[in-house]
């Protein structure tokens, strides 16, 4: 079976992270300095799930350990239409229906989106003003999708039991479809495997040879 394939740059969508950082500093920013994420005021206007430091095996080297020494919430889910359109007064997606996830968002679109959402959640007293959503890094973002496998999927060393856990090019009738129906992974959060890609800050690019990486950012 194949992953449902919603995935070319036009279709890429939002995964969020909320951690503490310099109220200075703008949101968006993977180098600001972080506070413990569960020290401040947090009730956030999205489902988030807090992911604490810990190790993973990078599958693309399958040899290298890479290290997330500070603990960070995510969105259980993409961000839907609804949510996307209740805070930017805009939808850009294709495929249109509130509960699926906001796609055809440019990495720019993404940054706003989340400069946005820290300011009206801050003004309402969700989040604290020493934090700020932003972008995952790509290593905090395939540490949250793992959340602790060791193998090819959230789910398995084979694609044996995606329908579960992904929409697939078989099962998702050639659209997105509403976010959250999958299983989700061990730490509960659901389509990170299948229906669209999400957004990191930082780009992909070769990193060096070393057995571990701690923190690394593109």
């Amino acid at each position: 079976m194949t992953l449902s394939s919603h995935n070319t740059l036009l279709m890429l969508c939002i995964s969020l992270c909320c951690v503490g950082c310099d109220s200075g500093q703008a949101p968006g920013n993977p180098k600001a300095p972080v506070s413990n994420p569960q020290s401040g005021t947090l009730n956030p206007s999205i489902g988030m799930k807090f992911i604490k430091p810990g190790q993973f095996v990078r599958l693309t080297s399958r040899s290298q350990l890479v290290s997330i020494t500070q603990g960070f919430w995510i969105g259980v889910h993409e961000i839907t239409q609804k949510k996307y359109e209740s805070v930017m007064s805009a939808n850009p997606s294709f495929f249109k229906g509130p509960d699926l996830p906001v796609e055809k968002v440019s990495f720019l679109q993404a940054l706003d989106f989340c400069r946005t959402l820290t300011a009206q959640d801050r003004k309402a007293g969700r989040i604290s003003a020493d934090m700020a959503y932003r972008l995952p890094t790509e290593a905090e973002w395939e540490y949250a999708c793992l959340a602790t496998a060791a193998t090819a999927f959230s789910f398995g060393e084979t694609e044996e039991s995606v329908e579960e856990y992904a929409w697939t090019a078989e099962t998702a009738d050639d659209r997105t479809q509403p976010v959250g129906l999958k299983t989700p992974n061990a730490w509960g959060l659901h389509d990170m495997h299948g229906n669209v890609w999400e957004w990191v800050v930082d780009w992909f690019a070769p990193h060096p040879k070393a057995e571990q990486l701690v923190d690394p950012s593109g």
